[in-house]
């Protein structure tokens, strides 16, 4: 199954990364909200740097795993 095959209507979120965020000035939490919904709805990377980057960096491992774990439940449902 491709990723365009799969439309994820919704995510997890943690609370650790909305307290992490908040730490962070405001255009950076735009920055970072937008790339995790990217990455997490539309599979897409955005182009981040400093330490946007480095905490997304930290986060996506965790977007990933919930990613795969979806696709696993969305294949186990066709079968």
């Amino acid at each position: 199954m491709e990723q365009d095959d799969i439309k994820r209507n919704s995510m997890v979120f943690y609370r650790s990364f909305f307290e992490a965020l908040q730490e962070l000035p405001k255009e950076s939490q735009a920055n970072l909200y937008n790339a995790i919904f990217q990455y997490s709805f539309n599979y897409k990377d955005v182009e981040l740097s400093g330490i946007d980057k480095t905490v997304f960096m930290l986060i996506k491992p965790q977007l990933e795993a919930n990613r795969i774990k979806f696709e696993n439940g969305k294949k186990g449902r066709a079968h």
